[in-house]
């Protein structure tokens, strides 16, 4: 028989709450008042059970329920990891991510023999020796820490030195203008108490390595696009409509040959750039006041506009257009599209800039 020790319960209870309201005292300065008056407290009255109850009665113990099963584990949240989640960093045109892969993969837009060609300047781009397995398979050799570049440094654990890995980058799928790549972390390994020692490898890890590959590709890529536009520097203009029917300079070339441009004809016809926003596909910039000054009239005035626009702020947004090619609409400073009259009246000097090129 299992009965209430009323008294001793009592007596439990009021300690209890003595110590607890005497921990959180505290001073004036913020230390603990330590209250021990809980010494002297007195016995307080019996526990009182309600009418019709007496005793509890327990047999045999306390029974578990038939089918129960009870495992010993620890807890979960000490087997996850403390670092954030690692994604890929698609960048550029022509690169999406596969979701339905296991293993971390992305489409290019590239044929296979051509995206080969860009892992192998990858890998000497980043001093890393490596082997071909297979015609479309690369492996690397053990990228450690300490190799002193950028990428060899942050793969892996953070703040966790004395870590090496191994990497594949294969394709595993084609298509007929686009293939898919997918990153393995073969290997790793940390150094401890004066060896190597095996460690588990992660997707985690296969994404990083991945994302470095994606950056440079992008970055190559813009590279090149740049080197072509440079040898093709003279853009075409002549009078068209954007797409909104608004009066505009438009040419067949793409956008990024256009965008480049810009900045060297806006600066040969004496116009000040304030900003340019690629995102918005916008650059702003201004008309000054001619010289009035005593000595305009003995000098000309280098600075002074080419183009017959008056004083003020204005942009020129570039807009790609559906049928191809790109437009070139020009705004005031409060947004307000430009009139006929004055696009025609600018029209030659921008024509003859963009077909000037780059000297």
């Amino acid at each position: 028989m299992l009965n209430y020790h009323k008294k001793t319960k009592v007596i439990s209870l009021s300690i209890c709450a003595a110590v607890v309201l005497s921990a959180c005292a505290t001073s004036g300065d913020g230390s603990e008042d330590i209250d021990d008056s809980y010494i002297s407290s007195q016995q307080g009255p019996e526990l009182q059970l309600p009418p019709g109850t007496t005793e509890i009665e327990v047999r045999d113990g306390y029974r578990v329920p038939e089918g129960t099963v009870i495992t010993r584990r620890e807890a979960e949240g000490k087997a996850m990891s403390l670092e954030p989640p690692q994604l890929l960093l698609i960048t550029g045109d022509g690169v999406w991510v596969d979701t339905e892969r296991t293993e971390p993969t992305v489409w290019v837009r590239s044929d296979a023999q051509q995206l080969m060609t860009y892992i192998d300047r990858f890998m000497d781009s980043q001093k890393l020796s490596y082997n071909q397995s297979g015609q479309n398979t690369i492996r690397t050799d053990w990228i450690t820490d300490s190799d002193g570049t950028d990428l060899a440094e942050r793969l892996g654990s953070y703040y966790v030195e004395g870590q090496r890995h191994k990497f594949e980058l294969a394709i595993v799928d084609q298509k007929s203008n686009e293939v898919a790549l997918q990153a393995n972390h073969l290997a790793s390994q940390q150094y401890r108490e004066g060896q190597w020692i095996d460690i588990s490898t992660s997707q985690r890890v296969a994404k990083q390595f991945l994302n470095y590959f994606i950056g440079y590709y992008d970055s190559e890529r813009t590279r090149e696009a740049r080197k072509r536009i440079l040898q093709q520097a003279k853009v075409d203009f002549e009078l068209g409509y954007d797409d909104q029917g608004a009066l505009a300079l438009v040419t067949e070339r793409e956008f990024l040959a256009v965008w480049e441009q810009m900045t060297r004809v806006l600066t040969a016809l004496n116009l000040s750039i304030t900003d340019r926003d690629r995102s918005e596909k916008v650059y702003y910039f201004n008309v000054k006041e001619p010289d009035s000054g005593f000595w305009s009239i003995f000098f000309d005035d280098d600075e002074a506009a080419k183009v017959a626009l008056e004083p003020g702020d204005y942009q020129v947004r570039l807009s790609e257009l559906y049928a191809g090619g790109v437009s070139l609409t020009f705004y005031d400073a409060e947004g307000e599209k430009l009139d006929d009259s004055t696009i025609t009246r600018i029209y030659p000097e921008f024509v003859a800039e963009f077909k000037r090129g780059k000297e």
